[in-house]
């Protein structure tokens, strides 16, 4: 397979499913006032399943986070060692009869994925000196041993099942794409081209460590775009800051096309019957 059509590794991890709810705020006054007894039940309800799924353990974990602006006033993020599992979390909470009140403004599903560009670069150099041929069964061999060496260090399995900090409460989701365009396509790069810069992008991100937690997840295939980004931050701001750097890498500066922003933070599940209801 020729270099420069050659798609880089990747390791998958977790499944994501982004929901995105409007409140209908006259039919929760309206029922309210003719049940409010029976309204905070069924709002603690769901507010015991979110809590409940707060953490899986191996399994996943969902957060809830008010949203600001957007069209939309509440996104649940769900992670899930399944898709089943994920189409599982998304029924049990359509189940709850307070979701009578929320109105479904949209959602995205995609698989946490950690791309390899460096690893498939450095792979395809050693099945030259080898004289392998990218495609062949030796070659598989190769990417097999040396994806399950990669799968099996700690901080690989840190980011193909991450959790949110509990010190960035702060939020930032959004979709993007790598344009195809006439001078502009980015598949049609050589593999150490795109390698080089999405290094070069990678170190834009790596300054903001410590402020910034950044999940990827592929949608190739699952949803609209190709790829989503969702952002954990201690202060907004960063949010802000760590977007404008990533714009002058040469890598979205040419190559990247962005759908729609959301922003918002994450509140406790607990919570959720007082900020209803109440």
């Amino acid at each position: 397979m020729p270099h420069q059509i050659l798609a880089p590794l990747v390791l998958d991890g977790w499944f994501v499913l982004h929901q995105f709810f409007r409140l209908d705020v006259s039919a929760i006054a309206e029922a309210g006032a003719e049940d409010a007894e029976r309204l905070t039940t069924e709002a603690d309800a769901l507010a015991g399943i979110l809590t409940m799924w707060d953490n899986l353990g191996d399994r996943g974990w969902s957060g809830l986070y008010r949203i600001v602006g957007g069209g939309t006033d509440y996104m649940i993020v769900h992670f899930r060692d399944s898709l089943q599992a994920l189409g599982d979390a998304e029924r049990d909470l359509g189940r709850s009869p307070f979701l009578q009140f929320w109105e479904p403004t949209g959602d995205y599903v995609s698989v946490v994925e950690l791309g390899l560009y460096g690893l498939t670069d450095a792979l395809i150099r050693e099945a030259e000196e080898a004289n392998v041929e990218t495609g062949s069964d030796a070659w598989q061999k190769m990417v097999e041993a040396r994806l399950t060496e990669e799968r099996d260090k700690r901080y690989v399995q840190a980011r193909l099942r991450p959790t949110q900090p509990d010190d960035m409460p702060y939020v930032c989701f959004y979709p993007m794409d790598k344009r195809r365009n006439v001078g502009q396509n980015w598949y049609m790069l050589p593999l150490a081209e795109r390698a080089a810069l999405m290094v070069d992008h990678g170190n834009t991100g790596r300054r903001y460590a410590g402020r910034i937690s950044q999940i990827i997840s592929g949608s190739v295939g699952m949803d609209d775009w190709e790829w989503a980004v969702t952002l954990f931050a201690c202060d907004p701001l960063d949010l802000k800051a760590l977007v404008t750097e990533m714009r002058y890498d040469e890598v979205s500066a040419i190559y990247a096309e962005f759908g729609s922003f959301w922003v918002g933070y994450r509140i406790p599940a607990e919570r959720i019957a007082r900020e209803l209801v109440g």
